[in-house]
């Protein structure tokens, strides 16, 4: 089984979208970024195999993701112990669904810790993704699982020199650690890292993260940009 690790915050003007915020306001930027997690979770639909668990933050935010979060899946939910048991509404795979605060730590602790949790609990391949890049739907995320091995880490490059999903099938905690976040290094630095390790580089194609208004303004003119369209008028 796979393990699809989301990280996301709780819309909070003034938390998420703050380089957005710069030209559109922290209240507008916020109600991006729910449209934005919406489309996200959209893209979800058609997961095979794969178990996605929601890594947020801030961690007294559980009860409120899961509240905001459920509701948007297009389908059934049921509650199954830990879990919710999604059942999407056209002919796809049903998938589990659980929820998980991030803990402290810089972003390389958050990411480190959750991936090696993912793997102690007994999944085989761990991906992690973030909800900028609405573009990575369930498509890419099943070819990554699919490509990577034991002796392999799976990059999602992204066009700012970082990257939108970082997939391995063993704990690797170096991809982690020394990168520099947010950076136009955060990739070749991660790849640096992989490569030390003995790990194969495999990529998917390089896809476009939403992080100011010029990726909002591409975004809505790309073939996705209908949905981001019609998920802003829903947010109110």
């Amino acid at each position: 089984m796979n393990a699809l690790l989301i990280f996301l915050k709780e819309p909070t003007p003034g938390m998420v979208k703050t380089r957005l915020a710069h030209s559109v306001g922290h209240e507008e930027a916020a109600r991006r970024y729910r449209a934005l997690v919406a489309v996200l979770l959209q893209q979800l639909e058609g997961l095979k195999d794969t178990h996605v668990r929601f890594c947020y933050a801030p961690d007294d935010a559980g009860d409120a993701i899961s509240f905001w979060i459920l509701p948007q899946l297009r389908g059934h939910t049921a509650k199954q112990a830990e879990n919710f048991l999604f059942t999407p509404e056209k002919n796809a795979p049903a998938f589990t669904i659980d929820f998980r605060a991030q803990g402290d730590g810089h972003l390389g602790n958050r990411l480190e810790r959750a991936a090696s949790q993912a793997f102690d609990e007994g999944y085989t391949k761990v991906a992690v993704i973030g909800s900028d890049c609405i573009h990575c739907g369930a498509r890419w995320i099943n070819t990554g699982f699919s490509h990577v091995k034991q002796d392999s880490c799976l990059i999602g490059p992204s066009e700012d020199g970082g990257y939108y999903l970082l997939a391995t099938a063993q704990k690797s905690p170096q991809l982690f650690q020394n990168i520099n976040w947010s950076s136009e290094n955060t990739r070749s630095e991660t790849e640096l890292a992989a490569t030390k390790m003995g790990l194969t580089l495999v990529h998917l194609p390089e896809l476009r993260d939403v992080d100011d208004e010029e990726d909002w303004d591409h975004i809505l003119q790309s073939a996705i940009g209908g949905k981001l369209t019609a998920a802003l008028k829903r947010e109110v």
